[in-house]
């Protein structure tokens, strides 16, 4: 049997609306892998200002240290090229922002440790205190992270600003030959349309969930 798989879009200023997926859960928080892509679902950068900062700033950052204090596990997962630099950049960037000891899970970030994707021989994510490089391959990612290190998760939580994004890890766990590993997926659209243009000047054309090609994923989210 597959996992439940919820779709949910958020337009919400932080990270508070984890704590209604939370309370509306029936599984407990330590049995939860919360994954969140970087650029522009965590990580907010204004190349104007040239001010980096976690969206959502200080309500999110509660919402981020609850988590961990309750017990739940948190993981970066990046749409970034994988490559050991690209992991050392966002490494850096999370230790800027004063986050690495939330998302830590005691693994090294080095090349030797990198991990076979299950897709080709020759794709690999790098892995780390905390940090996923896997390119667009999200959702393998996160089977394979899972996998490779022996978690016991029942429930996924996942947060993408791009609503593609989002629908392939809901319809990669939403396939029946990928049972088993969690009981649950909610994967949540979080749109960032609310950031312009008090927080971003724009959004990079490469973001925009609300291209008219990309109507049939935001319908899956409930938005028209």
């Amino acid at each position: 049997m597959a996992a439940t798989i919820d779709y949910k879009h958020s337009s919400a200023p932080s990270l508070q609306f984890l704590h209604t997926i939370i309370e509306n859960s029936a599984i407990p928080i330590n049995k939860t892998l919360f994954a969140f892509d970087w650029d522009l679902t965590l990580k907010v950068y204004n190349r104007v200002s040239q001010d980096m900062f976690i969206r959502g700033r200080a309500e999110s950052v509660n919402v981020l240290h609850h988590l961990k204090q309750e017990g739940g596990r948190l993981v970066v997962v990046t749409a970034r090229d994988p490559s050991p630099l690209v992991w050392e950049t966002v490494n850096i960037e999370l230790n800027t922002l004063d986050f690495a000891e939330l998302f830590d899970d005691g693994i090294k970030g080095e090349k030797k440790g990198s991990i076979p994707m299950t897709t080709a021989s020759d794709t690999l994510m790098y892995v780390g205190h905390g940090i996923i490089v896997a390119g667009y391959e999200k959702a393998e990612a996160l089977d394979v992270y899972c996998k490779s290190q022996g978690l016991e998760i029942d429930h996924l939580v996942f947060v993408d600003d791009f609503v593609v994004n989002a629908y392939n890890v809901g319809a990669y766990f939403g396939q029946t030959e990928k049972s088993g590993l969690f009981k649950k997926v909610t994967t949540v659209w979080w749109d960032p349309l609310g950031l312009v243009p008090h927080e971003l000047p724009s959004l990079p054309n490469s973001e925009n969930s609300y291209s008219d090609y990309l109507a049939e994923y935001r319908k899956v989210f409930g938005v028209g």
